[in-house]
């Protein structure tokens, strides 16, 4: 469209004119060429930006200016005697939200029957956003993601609609530009345990990504929308789409960003003086001397009062540059990236280092040919600082150290050196302890496209997906591992991971007669992985100062494990859209699956689906009765997807290396390790959804809301078989889980008058878990937590059970304290039971849940559910002229975590001589009277007899304050190199509203792992940070 200025103005007239000029703009910051302009009211007065954006138009001084531009929502703006005006234009929603991604295509929205949420990222750029994942935190209705760690690039738990599984991952299967790329990596083993190798908590599988390099992101969430993937379809689907060049000019743009983080709270440790005093408390409730005489209250509380969390944490700064060149043409396009990234952690030397480079090529060839290649690099380094609970050793967790100190040590000797004398000093944990990870992510694909003619096309897609990470770490002597060699432990580790994936594509759309829409895919896709890995663990070094790089200098040389796997899956897949006159659509769905992974006569499987949508709103009957609803569309799908996520060679038995004795020799042989069982089929899950999305005053305010039900039967389940066993792993089918809940997300354009616009969003979800069956083992038992230092908790603490949730907590029920002797004696519950005499006033009074008279394993119940009752969102954005404003907040109600720093630190036991909280001691019992929470002081090492009590489950709903976000766009003039700039400062986790009383209430320690969920065991809080920016467009 071209307007022109007339140029028939009368002198009269034109006095009563000023001329005005400005810059368009989107709310991103980029100028945008070729935006109308004319002046309402009249047909030939009007004029179009140039290439940089700018405009100028003669008008009146009251004239009201109308703007519109292909994808963007048009405006209308007054002049008011204004002789510079720059408008920033807002994409149209309803324009952008007509087709969608989905699983090998697209479709328009209109006849989509499934259920998926799309989100844009570009709310994201003013947020410290390491990885995708945490962009997503409460905007996304049935999506829950919790925090594994506060480590910058570690893991997060990212559940769509429920747990599905119970000893395998419920993580969602990540699909980049089309190709699925390995997301369930574990950590990279190094380290002392089995088979040489401990594991810290794994690294994001999106970390590793640019979130700025990301256009859009499509949540797929129902069976209708999953089956096309088939196996891997079962706990969702993330489909990322990366950015291309955009129509317009030649593009460079280069951006910014600082953070400073710090820990929003401490933890109230006792001070000098009250831990002396819970010391001499604790000796003289068990009939021993006082510990500390009244002189030393004091004398010492006076010169020694060390806060070991000031050891451990600092205020980090961390930044962020990207280049980017990117533009588009009637042939070509181009998006090229680069970007650097350090995000230092608030634990002192823990750290993540990302390099980033994408290239995004298009070009068609002819009118029949194009080809696209999509890229990737980057290459990563991360510093782990020890609070990882996955090592099973506390004594390795510098979080717990630094609570677990009491404030009489010291970190430092009095020549300023560390002080050695203690084992595992915080101070020498996170300035000499290395654990270092470097990673290469390599995600690359190529579309050759050919349309055989305008409705019917072929792709062919040939994409590589590889990771590579070197782990290696050192632990000096002064530490619990290296003093246990002796004279320290290093380790060497890496993995090679990669997949190739090859997809034919056939695609069909085409209308007729006026009133059909036919849609349809048929794909052959095979994919191939493969993963080689090694590790040594050496131990006894002459010095500390070659870290791991002189592995050799060991006078205990370890052992080279060595492994490799392999493992294919081959789909034959199809699916096919119907749509009648904008009212009525069909889509059927179906995808055959071949896996390697399983046994011959179990390795293939159908996945199909169905899914039917009504737009009622399109019926004349409608259309004449109910005009306020502009929308109203009821879907409902059945489908099947599934899950063969077992370990490679589950279905043959696998041989491990062993080492005998014999006289003098150490000779190696091979036994059996894992039990064959030739009959594991597919884990399978069908899921049920009805939903309907409504809109209402034109679409300003719509609404989407989901019904579902999802059944998870023949359950892939490890069994984890005793010590006695022969084998120690066992992989049977077994069992059933459901998930039943609802998603809620709306959205409302609350405000939009001249160049003001307020649009706000909320999601709600709610989801119940349970486990119906799990055939004869009647019960499964999650993993034991850590040992040594007097705190033993081998026993599990979480049950998969039928009737529960999956992951509920285990434990013993509470029933206040002893008050006296009297108690004790007339209690029912320890009438049989031989302990009843040890058990003294202001001990921990135990539900007898049997009612057989005595306390032991028989009185163990469910003490809790970490799963919430439901969670939330809420969001919203304000932009008037070049000026914007985001808001974010999410939460969960209902949820627990069961608190095991407290089993450490709250225990009122004076074990290795710990610290304790002061709100344990607060809250202690002291006297008759005096508490009826929690137990007396006592020096007992035994820790409440090894019986978790329901106290250490905690309430832990939270509304968190997430992000606060503020920028501007500055339009500088012609004739100067750069175009526009756009500044920004943001807040990041500003303040959460709860009432638990650890660092962070949505943590999550042992990541995927469904059946140790909700457990803080010294857990990193996320950081409180704040950020300023800038994005420069030349």
């Amino acid at each position: 469209m071209a307007l022109r200025v007339s140029g028939e103005i009368s002198a009269g007239i034109l006095q009563d004119k000023i001329e005005i000029q400005g810059t368009i703009s989107s709310t991103d910051g980029d100028v945008l060429p070729g935006v109308a302009i004319l002046v309402k009211g009249t047909t030939d007065n009007g004029t179009i930006t140039d290439n940089d954006g700018r405009f100028k138009i003669k008008v009146e001084r009251d004239a009201v200016l109308a703007v519109s531009y292909v994808g963007f929502a048009k405006q209308e703006v007054r002049v008011n005697n204004r002789a510079q005006i720059d408008i920033v234009m807002e994409p149209d929603v309803s324009t952008l939200a007509e087709v969608m991604v989905v699983g090998y295509g697209t479709i328009q929205k209109s006849d989509f029957t499934g259920a998926s949420s799309t989100i844009r990222t570009d709310y994201a750029k003013d947020n410290k956003v390491i990885s995708v994942s945490e962009a997503l935190q409460g905007r996304i209705a049935g999506v829950q993601i919790m925090n594994n760690t506060g480590q910058p690039g570690s893991g997060m738990t990212f559940n769509i609609r429920g747990m599905t599984s119970i000893t395998g991952s419920s993580q969602p299967l990540i699909v980049i530009d089309g190709q699925p790329i390995e997301s369930g990596l574990g950590a990279t083993k190094a380290g002392i345990g089995m088979d040489g190798g401990t594991d810290i908590p794994p690294a994001d599988p999106l970390a590793s990504l640019n979130p700025d390099d990301i256009e859009s992101i499509e949540i797929l969430k129902d069976a209708s929308s999953t089956a096309i993937y088939g196996s891997r379809g079962a706990n969702g689907v993330v489909l990322i789409t990366t950015r291309s060049g955009k129509e317009g000019r030649d593009k460079i743009t280069y951006s910014n960003r600082f953070d400073v983080s710090y820990l929003p709270k401490q933890l109230p440790m006792l001070s000098s003086r009250d831990y002396m005093n819970y010391r001499n408390e604790a000796a003289l409730n068990d009939g021993l001397d006082s510990v500390y005489v009244a002189r030393q209250l004091d004398s010492i509380s006076q010169v020694t009062n060390v806060n070991w969390q000031d050891q451990i944490y600092h205020a980090a700064v961390s930044q962020q540059h990207q280049l980017t060149f990117s533009g588009k043409d009637d042939k070509s396009s181009y998006f090229i990236t680069a970007n650097y990234s350090r995000n230092n952690a608030i634990l002192k030397n823990a750290d993540f280092t990302r390099y980033g480079l994408r290239v995004n090529l298009s070009r068609n060839v002819t009118n029949k040919l194009s080809i696209g290649v999509r890229s990737y690099l980057s290459l990563a380094d991360r510093n782990f600082g020890q609070e990882s609970n996955w090592t099973g050793i506390l004594g390795s967790n510098v979080v717990l150290g630094a609570l677990s100190f009491n404030p009489l040590q010291q970190p430092y000797d009095p020549n300023g050196d560390i002080d050695e004398t203690y084992v595992n000093n915080p101070a020498l944990i996170t300035k000499l302890v290395k654990d270092r990870t470097q990673m290469r992510t390599i995600i690359a694909n190529v579309d050759v496209v050919y349309k055989i003619n305008k409705n019917l096309s072929y792709t062919l897609r040939g994409g590589v997906n590889d990771l590579y990470s070197l782990r290696e770490i050192y632990y000096p002597t002064g530490t619990f591992i290296g003093d246990s060699a002796p004279g320290g432990s290093g380790s060497r580790a890496d993995n090679a991971n990669s997949n190739v994936l090859v997809d034919n594509l056939l695609t069909y759309n085409k209308d007729f007669a006026r009133k059909h829409r036919l849609n349809a895919v048929v794909v052959y896709s095979y994919q191939k992985w493969q993963n080689k890995s090694s590790s040594n663990t050496s131990q006894n070094f002459p010095s500390n100062a070659m870290s791991y790089y002189n592995l050799q200098s060991a006078t205990s040389p370890g052992r080279m494990y060595t492994g490799t796997n392999n493992r294919a899956l081959s789909s034959l897949l199809g699916r096919a859209s119907y749509s009648y006159d904008n009212r009525y659509t069909v889509m059927l769905t179906g995808r055959y699956d071949g896996a390697s992974r399983l046994a011959e006569g179990n390795q293939w499987q159908l996945f199909p689906s169905v899914g039917l949508a009504w737009n009622v709103s399109n019926e004349k009957f409608f259309q004449n009765n109910l005009k306020f609803l502009s929308l109203v569309k009821l879907r409902a799908s059945y489908g099947l997807s599934g899950n063969e996520n077992v370990a490679i060679g589950a279905t043959r038995a696998k041989y491990g290396i062993n080492y005998s004795v014999i006289g003098t020799d150490i000779v190696p042989g091979y036994v059996v390790e894992d039990f064959a069982n030739p009959d594991l089929i597919w884990e399978k899950t069908q899921q049920y959804n009805v939903g309907t999305d409504l809109g209402l005053l034109e679409d300003r305010l719509t609404l989407s809301v989901d019904l579902y039900k999802k059944r998870t039967t023949d359950l892939l389940i490890n069994l984890g078989l005793p010590g006695s066993a022969s084998y120690s792993n066992y992989y049977t089918n077994l069992g059933e889980v459901t998930n039943r809940g609802i998603d809620i997300e709306a959205a409302f354009d609350a405000y939009h008058r001249g160049e003001a616009h307020l649009t706000l969003g909320a999601n709600f979800s709610m989801v119940r878990n349970k486990v119906v069956d799990i055939g004869s083992a009647e019960v499964l038992y999650g993993r034991g937590y850590f040992a040594g230092g007097g705190v033993l908790l081998s026993q599990p603490v979480h049950v998969a059970k039928p009737g529960l949730p999956i992951s509920t907590f285990w434990g013993y029920q509470t029933d206040g304290i002893y008050q006296n002797q009297e108690q004790i004696d007339t209690d029912p519950g320890l009438a049989n039971d031989n302990t009843r005499s040890l058990v003294r006033p202001g001990d921990v009074k135990w539900v007898d849940q049997n009612g057989d008279g005595q306390i032991n394993d028989s009185d163990k119940t469910a003490i809790g559910n970490p799963s919430p009752d439901f969670s939330f969102g809420f969001n919203a954005n304000f932009t008037y002229k070049r000026f914007s404003l985001g808001v974010s907040l999410f939460g969960s109600y209902g949820n627990e975590l069961i608190n095991l720093t407290r089993w450490v630190v709250g225990i009122n036991n004076t074990t290795a001589n710990y610290n304790l909280l002061q709100s344990a001691w607060n809250g202690r019992w002291h006297g008759e009277g005096t508490s009826n929470e929690l137990p007396r002081a006592t020096t007992n090492p035994t820790r409440l007899n090894q019986r978790v009590p329901d106290w250490l489950v905690e309430d832990a709903s939270f509304l968190r304050l997430q992000n606060v976000s503020f920028g501007y766009i500055f339009h500088l003039p012609q004739g100067v190199m750069v175009r526009s700039v756009r500044t920004f400062i943001s807040g990041t986790n500003l303040f959460t509203w709860t009432g638990y009383s650890g660092y962070d209430p949505n943590v999550n320690a042992f990541g995927n792992l469904p059946l140790n969920s909700g457990v803080d065991l010294g857990t990193l809080p996320q950081a409180r940070t704040f950020s300023a920016g800038i994005e420069v467009d030349f």
